[in-house]
C-alpha cells in the first residue's frame, strides 16, 4: 500500500527477534494508531497501548482488527504517571516515543 510504513515488516521482525514475545503482557508506550502494536499482538498474552493523544487512540480502536479486539486495549495515559500496577508487563515497547 503506498505511503504504508514499514511496509515489509522489518520493523516489526526485528522487535520480535529482541525479545520473546510470546504470551508475555506488553505495554506499548506511545502506541500512536496502534500500527506496530497490531503486528505483534497476536504472539503476546495482551498488549496495553498508551497514549496522551485522544485522536489517535480513537484511529487505533477504529483500526484494530477484529481478531486483536479481545487481546489488545487502547488507554489514553503517559509514561510519565502510569496508570497500571508495578509488575503489570513484561515489556515495554517505546518504538517512537522518545
Amino acid at each position: 500500500m503506498p505511503g504504508e510504513l514499514d511496509p515489509h515488516g522489518i520493523e516489526s521482525s526485528a522487535l520480535l527477534r529482541a525479545a520473546d514475545f510470546n504470551k508475555a503482557r506488553v505495554l506499548e508506550v506511545g502506541t500512536g494508531d496502534g500500527r506496530l502494536a497490531f503486528r505483534y499482538a497476536g504472539a503476546t498474552a495482551f498488549v496495553v497501548g498508551i497514549e496522551p493523544e485522544l485522536k489517535q487512540i480513537t484511529s487505533a480502536l477504529e483500526a484494530c482488527p477484529s481478531d486483536l479486539h479481545q487481546r489488545i486495549s487502547f488507554v489514553e495515559a503517559t509514561a510519565l504517571a502510569l496508570p497500571f500496577r508495578s509488575e503489570s508487563f513484561d515489556i515495554a515497547v517505546l518504538a517512537w516515543s522518545l
